[in-house]
């Protein structure tokens, strides 16, 4: 009887002992998948979060001045955080995501329109793709840029491209004509003051500085749509975006 008893009593321990195990694997299945659950939720916003900073472009005239911050950020993103990312201070090769590329292409009818005369001096090409850490449009132009802006001031600059037609006219115009843009020119610039019409006239120096200016201030003008967008098929991220100029200025 006795032995029975022990018997019962060790059944009886096994069977909490079972029900114990299975109340704790239960508990951590449903941790696992509560953390899964939370993970993964996470992990989705991040991804909304991320898309949510380029979605904004995704849209029909973003002006040029726009795209040009874009290409700025992007490559931005693909030093800090795309694997290629290669800095000390980059997480590239930590966070590993695929980098971000951004195609853009304009007609001619545009580079044309970017001119004040017909001849492309800065800006030379009609499609450009930047796909890793180095911007290759803005490295194309921003030298020449920063040297005009140093020389003559941006505030200037903006006031002769305005003032474009009005000052630089003819060679064949009347002396009065050419001394009235003399004029025009001495009050639009602040740092560069002129008093000779050979200063301003066709192929000088100072024209080609401004015409070369007039191209960097149309292109932040022209207007273009985003014609592609596409998405990491495993992180769900915003991998490519492509626009092409619909040849608005404004």
């Amino acid at each position: 009887m006795e032995n029975a008893s022990k018997a019962l009593i060790m059944a009886g321990s096994v069977l909490i002992a079972l029900l114990i195990i299975g109340a704790l694997i239960l508990m951590f299945n449903s941790l696992s998948s509560y953390q899964k659950t939370n993970v993964e939720g996470t992990r989705s916003s991040q991804i909304v979060e991320f898309n949510n900073q380029y979605d904004t472009y995704d849209r029909k005239n973003v002006r040029g001045s726009d795209l040009y911050s874009l290409l700025n950020k992007v490559i931005d993103y693909n030093r800090r955080q795309s694997t290629e990312g290669t800095g000390s201070t980059d997480r590239g090769s930590e966070l590993a995501f695929e980098p971000m590329t951004i195609t853009f292409t304009m007609t001619n009818d545009d580079l044309n329109q970017l001119s004040a005369d017909g001849e492309k001096r800065l800006i030379r090409s009609s499609s450009y793709t930047i796909d890793k850490t180095t911007n290759k449009f803005e490295d194309e132009i921003k030298d020449k840029i920063n040297e005009l802006e140093s020389e003559y001031g941006s505030d200037s600059l903006a006031n002769l491209t305005t003032a474009l037609t009005a000052i630089f006219i003819d060679d064949t115009s009347s002396d009065s004509a050419k001394q009235d843009a003399i004029s025009k020119f001495n009050s639009a610039s602040k740092k560069v003051e002129v008093e000779e019409w050979e200063d301003i006239a066709q192929d000088s120096t100072i024209r080609e500085d401004v015409y070369t200016y007039y191209e960097y201030i149309q292109f932040k003008r022209l207007y273009f749509d985003c014609t592609n967008v596409e998405y990491n098929n495993q992180t769900g991220r915003i991998v490519k975006m492509e626009f092409k100029s619909n040849g608005k200025f404004n």
